[in-house]
C-alpha cells in the first residue's frame, strides 16, 4: 500500500497499529541526523549547506522507498543548562526537516532527548583546553549535568526536562510557523532515546571505568552515585525489616518509574491530544526490568513498545563481519521476537547488521519484522550524502545510496519483503530464506523481491519478472532480464505511466579502505571523524555506464537536468549518473 494513502493520526486496534480510516499501517524508513551532532558538523565542516543537504538525501530515500524517518533531537545542542530551548541553527535545519517531510509525505518518530554526548563538546573543550567554560557554546545542554538514570529521579533533571518539553511544545517552525502538534506526519513520539531505568548496580561501589565496561559511564558515579544511595536508604528505612533489599529496590523503581510517566507522559499527552501514539523502551533486549514488569505492561501512559535488533557478529565495536552469517543471527533473533509476551505493538526503532557492506542482512530483518507484526521500521543510520565518502559518525553502520550500493539495493528490496510479505510463509534455512515473493540468500549477498508491480534486486539475478505488462518499479544493481548496466551502482526505474519511465542511475563506486577503520576507534563506535584530516573510505567514478533495458524498447531518453537526448546504438546506451526520462513502447513477447 501506499503509504500517502495513510491517513493519520494514528490509533491501536486489536493490537495492531491502524490509521484513522483502520488500515493496517506500514512504515519502513531509517533514522536520519543531518540536523545535529556528527552529520550536523560534518557537513558544514565541508562548507556545504545544510538545507541542500537534507533535500538532496529527502530525494534520495524516497528512491529507496523510505516512507519513515526516527529523529531522536540532541537536547545538548538546542538546550540551556537550565533545559529551555536555544534557537540555533541546529534547530533550524530540525525545523526545515519536520517542514520538507510534511511535503513529501514521509511520517515522523521523533524522541526530544537522545542523551548522548555531541561532537560539538568534544570539539570545543579541545580547542579552548584550559580556557573553556560553559558559556564559550551557543548551546550546552542539561543533560550534560547529569547521568542517564538521574533523569528518572533527580529534582533538578526533572525541573529541566520540564523546561525543555514546555519550551519544545510552544516552539513554533522557523519555515511554516507550525506547532509541533500541528504536524499530521509526525505519528510516534518517544519521551527519551533508549530510557535506562536505574537498576541495583547504583548500590554497589562506584567501578573503576575501562573500554570493557564503559557503558557503566552513563550510570551515576560520584556525587550523584550517592545521593541516589542516600534516597534509596531512606525509602527502605520506612519499610518493614522484613522486606528483602531486593523487593525494597522493586518498589523503589516502580514508584519513581511511574511518578515519572505520570508527569511527563501526562504532559506529552495533554500537548498532543491523541494526535500521536506513545513509544515506550523497555529494554535492549526488549524484556522489561523485572520489578518493572507490571508497570510497563499495563501502563495507560503509552501504546506501543520500541524494540531494537542488531545483528552483532563480534559485539558493537565490531571488525569487518562480512563474513559472519547473519541469517542466523537473524534467526535467534527471531525466535526471541517471536516468543515475545508484551500485548503492545512492537517499533522497530533501531536495527542493523553490524561492520558489514553485506546487504542480505537487512532483508532478513525487514523479513523478521513483516512475520512477527512490527508495523513500523527504521534502519540506524542512514549517512548523509554530502559526507557519506568518509562513513563519520557511526562508523560501524553504513548506509548511503551511492556509497554503500549493495546494502541500498538490498534496502530497497527489504522494504518491498517488509511492506507486502506481512504473515506470509517463510523458509528459512542457515543460508537462505524465502517466501512467494523474495529470496535471501547468503551467498552472493543476494536479495530479490518480485510481485507483479515490482522487482527488486541487489546484484546480477536471473529470475524472470512475475508480468513484465504490469511493473511499475525496477529497482537493482549489475544485469537482470529487465535491465543490465556495466556499473556497480544502483539504477531505479519508476513508470509515470504506460509509455514513459523515469531513470535514476548512480555512479560506479569502489572502496579505499575498510570503512569502519578497524580498530583505529577506541571503545565507541560512534566516535567524531574529520572529513578534513581523514581520507575518504568510498569513491564514486562518473564515467558513463552502458545499459540495456531488455525491458522495452526505448524511443527516447532525455536527461531531465540539461535536456540533452541520448540515442542507443545497438540497443545499447552510453549514459553519465544522472536523472533520465524515458519514452518508451513494450515489447511484443512471443506466448
Amino acid at each position: 500500500m501506499d503509504s500517502s494513502s495513510f491517513v493519520p493520526p494514528f490509533h491501536v486496534s486489536g493490537g495492531e497499529i491502524r490509521d484513522a480510516r483502520g488500515r493496517y499501517v506500514t512504515l519502513w524508513g531509517v533514522n536520519y541526523y543531518a540536523p545535529f551532532n556528527h552529520n550536523f558538523y560534518n557537513i558544514a565542516e565541508l562548507g556545504k549547506e545544510h538545507f541542500r543537504a537534507v533535500d538532496e538525501d529527502l530525494d534520495h530515500l524516497q528512491l529507496l522507498g523510505v516512507d519513515f524517518l526516527r529523529l531522536h533531537m540532541y537536547e545538548r545542542e538546542i538546550t540551556d543548562p537550565a533545559g529551555n530551548l536555544v534557537e540555533n541553527a541546529n534547530l533550524r535545519v530540525f525545523d526545515y526537516l519536520m517542514d520538507q517531510c510534511e511535503k513529501r509525505n514521509i511520517f515522523l518518530m521523533i524522541a526530544p532527548i537522545s542523551y548522548w554526548n555531541s561532537v560539538q563538546n568534544q570539539l570545543e573543550q579541545e580547542r579552548l583546553y584550559a580556557y573553556w567554560n560553559i558559556g564559550a557554546q551557543e548551546a550546552f545542554g542539561f543533560t550534560n549535568f547529569y547521568s542517564i538514570d538521574a533523569l528518572l529521579w533527580h529534582p533538578e533533571a526533572l525541573a529541566c526536562q520540564e523546561r525543555y518539553f514546555r519550551s519544545l511544545f510552544a516552539h513554533r517552525n522557523a519555515f511554516s510557523g507550525k506547532l509541533l502538534r500541528e504536524y499530521r506526519n509526525l505519528v510516534v513520539w518517544e519521551l527519551v532515546n533508549e530510557m535506562q531505568f536505574p537498576d541495583r548496580r547504583l548500590l554497589r561501589p562506584e567501578p573503576r571505568i575501562t573500554a570493557e565496561n564503559m557503558i557503566e559511564a552513563i550510570w551515576s558515579r560520584g556525587p550523584l552515585r550517592r545521593e541516589f544511595q542516600e534516597r534509596f536508604r531512606a525509602f527502605r528505612a520506612e519499610l518493614p525489616e522484613a522486606v528483602t533489599e531486593e523487593e525494597a529496590f522493586g518498589r523503589f523503581l516502580r514508584q519513581m518509574t511511574e511518578h515519572y510517566f505520570r508527569r511527563f507522559w501526562g504532559m506529552s499527552n495533554d500537548y498532543f491530544q491523541g494526535s500521536v501514539l506513545n513509544s515506550q523502551f523497555y529494554s535492549y533486549n526488549g524484556a522489561p526490568p523485572e520489578a518493572l514488569r507490571e508497570l510497563l505492561d499495563s501502563s495507560p501512559w503509552f501504546e506501543t513498545q520500541s524494540v531494537g535488533n542488531y545483528l552483532n557478529a563480534h559485539g558493537f565495536d565490531s571488525v569487518n563481519t562480512d563474513d559472519a552469517n547473519h541469517l542466523a543471527l537473524a534467526d535467534r533473533h527471531f525466535e526471541r521476537l517471536a516468543a515475545r509476551t508484551t500485548k503492545r505493538p512492537c517499533i522497530a526503532y533501531e536495527f542493523d547488521a553490524s561492520c558489514t557492506l553485506n546487504g542480505y542482512p537487512l532483508a532478513a530483518l525487514a523479513a523478521m519484522y513483516a512475520a512477527n507484526g512490527i508495523q513500523l521500521a527504521a534502519y540506524f543510520t542512514y549517512t548523509p550524502s554530502a559526507v557519506a565518502a568518509w562513513n563519520p559518525g557511526w562508523l560501524v553502520h553504513y548506509l548511503n545510496i551511492a556509497h554503500t550500493p549493495a546494502r541500498a539495493a538490498a534496502f530497497r528490496a527489504a522494504g518491498e519483503i517488509f511492506r507486502h510479505c506481512r504473515n506470509g510463509n517463510l523458509c528459512r534455512t542457515p543460508e537462505e530464506w524465502s517466501s512467494e515473493n523474495f529470496l535471501i540468500r547468503r551467498q552472493g549477498d543476494r536479495v530479490l523481491y518480485r510481485d507483479r508491480a515490482s522487482y527488486c534486486h541487489s546484484g546480477d539475478c536471473s529470475a524472470p519478472p512475475v508480468d513484465p505488462a504490469a511493473l511499475q518499479l525496477v529497482c537493482g544493481r549489475g544485469s537482470s532480464p529487465l535491465v543490465s548496466c556495466d556499473g556497480n551502482g544502483l539504477y531505479v526505474l519508476h513508470s509515470t505511466d504506460g509509455n514513459r519511465w523515469e531513470l535514476s542511475l548512480f555512479p560506479e563506486q569502489r572502496y579505499l579502505r575498510e570503512p569502519a577503520r578497524g580498530r583505529a576507534f577506541l571503545s565507541m563506535a560512534n566516535r567524531f571523524v574529520s572529513c578534513l584530516r581523514e581520507l575518504p573510505v568510498s569513491q564514486l567514478s562518473e564515467r558513463p555506464l552502458r545499459l540495456r533495458f531488455s525491458l522495452f524498447e526505448t524511443v527516447r531518453c532525455t536527461c531531465r537536468r540539461t535536456g540533452r537526448e541520448y540515442f542507443a546504438e545497438a540497443g545499447e546506451f552510453l549514459l553519465p549518473p544522472g536523472e533520465y526520462l524515458l519514452e518508451t513502447a513494450r515489447k511484443e513477447r512471443n506466448a
